[in-house]
C-alpha cells in the first residue's frame, strides 16, 4: 500500500497521535471527575447517617455519574421496606443492562439494590460501575455495622448475668425468708411482725429488683405450643400493666403461653403509659371462619413528648419511641411472636400505631 511517500506517513501517525492523546485527555478527565465523586461516598462512611438513609445522600454523586434510576427494597429488622430515586430533569428511562446488589446482614436484614445507567457501554458506564459498587459496599458495611451493634449490646447483657447472679440469688433468698415468715405466723401478732420486716425491707428489695429488671430484661422459659384463651391471655396482661383494656371477640390459639406471655408483657409494659393517658383502648379479637390464624388488633395512641418513628423504624432494636426506652420492647415482642409461629405487624398513624398480632388458631376439640 502506498502512502505518498515519508511527508503522508509523518501526517498519518501525527494524526494517530493526535487522537490518541485527545482520549487519553478524554479517560483523565472523565477520571478525575469520577474521583471526586467516589471521595465523597467514601465521605459519607464517617457521618452519622443511617443505612436506610445512605441512598439519598448518595443519590446526588451516583446521579452526576449517569446513574438515571436506583431502586431499593427488602426487609429491615422484619419490616418491609423500599424506595425509588430518579433523574427525572433527562427525561424518559434508558433501556439498559441494570446493575443489581443484594445485601443481608444475618437474618434479620435483606436488601435488593438495582441501578439503571443512562449509557450501555463506554467509559462512563466503566466508571459509573465503580463507582456503585463502593456505594453497595459501603451500604452493606453499615447493614453489618447495625446488626453487629445489636450482637455486641446482647453479649454484653450475657456478660453482665454472670456478674449479676449473686444478687438473684440473695433476692430469691430475701423473698424465701419473706415467705416463710408469714407462712409461720399462727398469730395476728406474729402476722403483724412480720408484715414490719416486710415494710422494713421493701425499698431494698425493689431497688435489687429494679436493678436486675434493668440489667437482664424478663425472661421466661420455652414452653411447648398449647390451647391458649386469648381472651384472658389478654386481660392478664392489661391488668399486669395496669391499663383498662376493652376487650372484644374470644377465640383460641395454639402457640406457647409463655411466648405469647412474653409478647403481650413487653406490648402492654411499653404501651402502658400511652393508655394511661388516653381514653381505654380496645383490643378486638377476630377469627374467620375456616381460617388457620387469629387476629388480634389493637391502636395504641403516641404518648405526649414521644417521637414519631417511622414504619421502618418501629421494630429496630434501639429505637425508642418511649422518652428513656431501650428501644427492644417491640423487637423482642415481634420475635418470641415468631418464636411460637405467629407474627407482629404495624400499621403508624398521624396519632399512634396500630397494632395485629398474627397467631396460629386452635383446632376445635
Amino acid at each position: 500500500m502506498d502512502f505518498g511517500g515519508p511527508a503522508s506517513l509523518g501526517l498519518m501517525l501525527a494524526v494517530v497521535g493526535m487522537a490518541l492523546l485527545a482520549a487519553s485527555l478524554r479517560v483523565a478527565s472523565v477520571g478525575r471527575s469520577y474521583r471526586r465523586r467516589m471521595e465523597n461516598i467514601l465521605a459519607l462512611a464517617g457521618q452519622p447517617i443511617d443505612p436506610l438513609d445512605l441512598p439519598a445522600a448518595a443519590w446526588p454523586d451516583l446521579c452526576a455519574g449517569g446513574w438515571r434510576r436506583m431502586r431499593w427494597g427488602g426487609s429491615w429488622f422484619g419490616q418491609p421496606v423500599s424506595g425509588l430515586l430518579e433523574d427525572r430533569e433527562h427525561g424518559g428511562q434508558p433501556r439498559t443492562r441494570p446493575l443489581r446488589f443484594a445485601l443481608s446482614s444475618g437474618d434479620e436484614v435483606e436488601l435488593r439494590l438495582e441501578l439503571v445507567h443512562a449509557a450501555r457501554w463506554g467509559e462512563n458506564r466503566v466508571f459509573a460501575e465503580h463507582l456503585a459498587r463502593v456505594f453497595a459496599l459501603l451500604l452493606e458495611t453499615r447493614l453489618h455495622a447495625r446488626t453487629e451493634a445489636l450482637s455486641a449490646a446482647l453479649a454484653e447483657r450475657a456478660r453482665l448475668s454472670l456478674y449479676l447472679q449473686h444478687d438473684m440469688r440473695n433476692l430469691a433468698q430475701w423473698v424465701l425468708w419473706v415467705s416463710a415468715d408469714f407462712a409461720g405466723a399462727e398469730t395476728a401478732a406474729a402476722m403483724q411482725a412480720a408484715a414490719r420486716r416486710l415494710r422494713d425491707n421493701a425499698a431494698l428489695a425493689q431497688e435489687r429488683a429494679e436493678r436486675l429488671i434493668d440489667a437482664l430484661g424478663k425472661r421466661y422459659e420455652t414452653e411447648a405450643a398449647a390451647r391458649v384463651d386469648l381472651r384472658l391471655a389478654a386481660a392478664r396482661a392489661a391488668q399486669l400493666a395496669g391499663i383498662d383494656l376493652a376487650i372484644v371477640g374470644e377465640a383460641s390459639a395454639w402457640v406457647s403461653p409463655h411466648l405469647l406471655t412474653r409478647t403481650l408483657d413487653n406490648l402492654f409494659t411499653n404501651l402502658a403509659q400511652a393508655w394511661r393517658d388516653g381514653s381505654p383502648s380496645m383490643l378486638e379479637i377476630r377469627l374467620a371462619a375456616g381460617a388457620a390464624t387469629v387476629e388480634l388488633a389493637f391502636f395504641s395512641p403516641l404518648p405526649d413528648g414521644s417521637p414519631r418513628l417511622g414504619a421502618q423504624k418501629l421494630f429496630e432494636p434501639f429505637s425508642s419511641g418511649r422518652p428513656g426506652g431501650l428501644g427492644l420492647g417491640l423487637y423482642q415482642a415481634r420475635k418470641s411472636l415468631r418464636e411460637g409461629g405467629g407474627d407482629l405487624r404495624a400499621r403508624p398513624a398521624d396519632d399512634g400505631v396500630y397494632f395485629i398480632l398474627d397467631l396460629p388458631a386452635a383446632h376445635p376439640l
